[in-house]
């Protein structure tokens, strides 16, 4: 099975006769359109050819309306301009960008096989320490490379972080550097009102109060958060919608990892919480000091550049050393005498039935409000909250 190195779609091979598309054998730059991957919101993403050479490539077309925006265009670009500077191995590679004849816009990039940690999580839950060390010691490679450069991405998330089967484990490529901004950036912003905000669940606390005096400890807060939900397989802040779930970024603190899953040492609840503190002083400097942390919290020596090159079985090797046994369970306590019977409760509240971190934001107005019944106190000062954070969100969404 393919995936696009772009979104992590599946590759469709088959055509449906009655849905033609006029790209198909057509060309673009260097390369022959030969079959339709999928379609995004911004554009549809195709299989192409090198006319000479054969290699195999991901094309992105911009959609037609989409190219008619000139600041949808500008992100465009400098989604290929950011990621061609990068020439990071754990960075998705960008090959040609170009005008099509109709006058869109197109991007070539490598075609990847694999999955996005989004499948894998949805897949497999929570991910064994070794293979999430090793995962997160390159994500960290990656985004330490683009911060040097002066690259924020702003938009991390499990869906913009690839996975190549390679044959010693994992090969991570960072996607999707459209929403990347410079540190000490004045040029014009590159967000158009109407844009999609996407999933909220790991935009820092300065983010979702509408901050725009972001910096790489906004990417080190969501770098966290994926840590949290691959030692867990949940998300770090859930919700029911994206006003609860700011609210929660910005207010509470998720559990300890390991009070969830025992096979994560107590010293990695540390490390992972101190990088989701609210205040972004607070936090790592850097998301390769974060892995750091991480790498020591297991007992390993070196830093996260070593775990990122080691293979999948030498981390696991190494982890068997220093990883201690789980302790054995504790003698069944002596039985409670037994109370009066208790007058019966109300049934408890229905569990929050919480959206993946894939799906879409939409921002309507049923989305932040409760339900029927006449608002509390309690119920009046929440909404009044949450309405100023997605208001902070928004704003910040469409100035940057």
């Amino acid at each position: 099975m393919f995936f696009c190195g772009h979104d992590g779609t599946i590759t469709i091979q088959e055509q449906d006769p009655a849905d033609h598309d006029a790209r198909l054998g057509s060309q673009l730059g260097d390369y022959v359109v030969v079959a339709r991957v999928a379609d995004g919101a911004m554009g549809r993403v195709y299989e192409g050819r090198h006319l000479e050479t054969k290699q195999q490539v991901a094309v992105k077309v911009l959609h037609e309306d989409v190219a008619r925006d000139q600041v949808a265009v500008e992100r465009f670009k400098r989604e290929y301009e950011t990621a061609e500077e990068l020439d990071h191995p754990n960075v998705v590679d960008v090959i040609d960008f170009g005008e099509t004849g109709d006058g869109s816009w197109f991007m070539t990039m490598e075609y990847l096989s694999g999955t996005e940690l989004t499948g894998l999580l949805e897949d497999e839950g929570a991910i064994a320490p070794h293979r999430m060390v090793r995962i997160f010691c390159q994500l960290a490679a990656a985004l330490d490379h683009a911060h040097s450069w002066g690259f924020i991405h702003r938009d991390l998330k499990p869906d913009n972080v690839f996975l190549v089967a390679g044959e010693e484990g994992d090969v991570v490529k960072v996607l999707d550097f459209g929403s990347v901004k410079l540190q000490m950036e004045t040029g014009p912003k590159l967000t158009a009102f109407g844009t999609t905000l996407g999933s909220p669940y790991y935009m820092s606390p300065e983010q979702a109060m509408g901050k725009l005096d972001v910096d790489q400890r906004t990417d080190v807060f969501a770098a966290a958060a994926i840590a949290w939900e691959m030692a867990t397989g949940k998300v770090a802040f859930e919700g029911q919608n994206v006003a609860q779930i700011l609210m929660r970024i910005v207010n509470e603190d998720p559990p300890p990892p390991s009070s969830m899953s025992p096979k994560y040492p107590a010293a990695f609840d540390d490390v992972v919480l101190g990088g989701l503190r609210k205040d972004k002083t607070q936090r790592p400097g850097s998301v390769g000091e974060l892995a750091d942390r991480v790498v020591k919290s297991f007992g390993l020596d070196g830093d996260h550049g070593k775990w990122a090159a080691a293979s999948l079985e030498e981390v696991a090797r190494a982890l068997s050393v220093t990883t201690p046994p789980e302790p054995a369970p504790l003698a069944p306590a002596a039985p409670a005498p037994t109370a009066p019977a208790a007058a019966p409760t109300a049934p408890s509240a229905p569990t929050e039935d919480t959206r993946r971190a894939t799906e879409p934001i939409g921002m309507h107005a049923s989305e932040i409000h409760g339900g029927s019944k006449g608002p509390g106190v309690g119920l009046i000062v929440g909404i009044a909250v949450a309405a100023l954070l997605v208001g902070g969100a928004l704003a910040y969404f469409f100035l940057r």
